[in-house]
């Protein structure tokens, strides 16, 4: 496995904002070198970093069609942020008068004439959101921006960089997370509720119907690799890898050194770190500590199954979960502008210049791989 690398910063790698960190990334804007993303959004940075939140949003303005869900989520934020900009007594519905008691402690500061007058000039600014996108082309990111307020434009951008918006992303929990206690509760058909949450899994082939051959011991440490890379691709894109197949498939095979380069591995810890170094090494793969403890709780959980009796079920469904993802990343995009928006508009190849598609050549080797592997757990695999 290879060591840690100590590299002394100089005028080539010192990051130019805080010039006291090793510098991982470039801005695409202006190709200033930076450390972190406290850098990138730093004061000095600040014009640079907003204009590319701004076309952020444009872009995420320009979701496809199929994207309902998103734009559902894009209209809840524009129409939080008018409801946030409301100004108490501004309905129109409601009474024309502003009453101070309304204003609170800043009521000393205010000309109520003045304040009325810029109301009524406003009326038009403060139409309902969804009243004012009628009639618009949700497709067109240039027509909704123009039907917004200055103050929603910069409202919306600001929110964007908050962690607020977090919460119109749900965390995914994953499936292997549920593990049987001694007594079972069973659901109206008899059958434990956690397994409809798992991938269903395909018919797998018997061992000795592909090979005669013995496995060696280290085959099971080659898988535990591959697992790991899989659990942390799976996190990595909050459970929606299979919508971004390539990218997904490029993530692991990044960093499993078992799957990619045929590495063997002589113990499960060595597998594991294997797993956590490639993750680092890698420049395009933003991860911490606390991720990285995530994926070896993951791991475990994955090898120790649901219960006992079934202790490989969990091995077999994310295999057969790799196998699928894999089975369409055999397919090339005829469009990568399909899927422009999630992870992989968010974060598209230009700015990450070294994520680069798997062959097709390369995801048939790495299918043929998976189904091997999913013979052997099911037939040979003692955990």
């Amino acid at each position: 496995m290879a060591s840690a690398k100590i590299i002394e910063l100089d005028e080539t790698n010192t990051c130019k904002i805080c010039d006291n960190a090793l510098a991982k990334y470039s801005c695409p804007k202006c190709n200033i070198l930076y450390c972190s993303l406290t850098c990138y959004q730093a004061e000095t940075h600040l014009e640079c970093s907003e204009h590319f939140y701004k076309e952020s949003v444009l872009e995420d303005l320009g979701l496809d069609k199929i994207n309902i869900d998103a734009k559902a989520k894009m209209m809840e934020i524009l129409q939080r942020t008018h409801e946030n900009n409301r100004i108490p007594g501004s309905d129109p519905e409601e009474d024309g008068d502003i009453d101070l008691d309304d204003i609170g402690p800043f009521s000393q500061f205010v000309d109520i004439e003045d304040l009325e007058e810029d109301l009524d000039s406003d009326d038009d600014n403060f139409l309902d959101i969804t009243e004012r996108l009628a009639g618009v082309n949700l497709d067109d990111a240039e027509q909704v921006w123009e039907k917004l307020t200055e103050d929603e434009k910069q409202d919306f951008v600001a929110f964007l960089k908050t962690e607020d918006v977090a919460k119109l992303i749900p965390s995914w929990e994953p499936w292997w997370l549920f593990r049987e206690k001694n007594v079972t509760e069973l659901n109206d058909n008899g059958e434990s509720d956690f397994k409809s949450k798992c991938p269903n899994l395909n018919n797998i082939k018997d061992f000795l119907s592909i090979t005669n051959k013995t496995p060696a011991a280290c085959v099971k440490y080659n898988l535990i690799n591959i697992l790991c890379a899989y659990a942390f691709t799976a996190r990595y894109f909050n459970g929606e890898h299979s919508d971004f197949a390539h990218e997904a498939v490029a993530c692991i095979s990044t960093v499993s050194l078992a799957l990619k380069k045929g590495h063997n591995f002589e113990d499960s810890e060595t597998s594991i770190k294997s797993v956590e170094q490639e993750c680092i090494n890698c420049d395009w793969i933003l991860t911490d500590s606390e991720n990285l403890d995530l994926m070896r709780d993951d791991i475990s959980k994955i090898l120790k199954g649901p219960n006992v009796q079934e202790k490989n079920f969990y091995i077999l469904c994310a295999l057969t979960d790799l196998q699928n993802l894999f089975k369409q990343a055999q397919q090339k995009p005829n469009n990568l502008k399909q899927n422009e928006f999630g992870f992989s508009k968010q974060f598209p190849n230009e700015f990450f210049p070294h994520v680069q598609h798997e062959s097709v050549e390369n995801v048939k080797k790495y299918l043929k791989k998976t189904e091997y592997f999913l013979s052997y757990a099911k037939d040979i695999l003692d955990i």
